[in-house]
């Protein structure tokens, strides 16, 4: 009897503790003529935020893509990155983080990535998944 007590409360306590720990993760995705981007955002309780992107080529002749240059725009203000390239799947990763006083994107923000390259430029508007 004395046994199923300490594990009950210790079941107790580990749900209490990993509550504690709690994130919210949504993503935003969208596609351009030569372009597929997705935006993961995760918000943690302690108010940090983590915005993962990815970017697809969505063509076959990857080389010929050369360096590119992204911004993305949201209600949270934004990231960019510059003088970049492809891996060799036609994959670009890029991440950005905020503290607790930096403002924090939300489900309905409208959401931004514009791609440049070889004096190319392409906008995806990406919305929620």
């Amino acid at each position: 009897m004395r046994r199923s007590i300490s594990v009950l409360l210790l079941l107790v306590l580990v749900s209490f503790l990993l509550s504690a720990c709690g994130y919210k993760t949504f993503a935003f995705s969208g596609e351009s003529d030569n372009w597929m981007a997705e935006l993961k955002v995760t918000q943690t309780e302690d108010e940090y935020e983590e915005q993962e992107l990815k970017i697809q080529y969505k063509g076959n002749d990857v080389d010929s893509v050369g360096e590119i240059k992204y911004i993305v725009e949201t209600n949270a203000g934004g990231f960019s990155g510059s003088g970049l390239s492809l891996e060799k799947n036609g994959t670009l990763k890029a991440s950005a983080e905020g503290n607790p006083t930096n403002a924090k994107i939300v489900e309905e923000s409208e959401v931004i990535v514009t791609i440049e390259w070889n004096s190319h430029t392409e906008t995806i508007i990406l919305t929620i998944n």
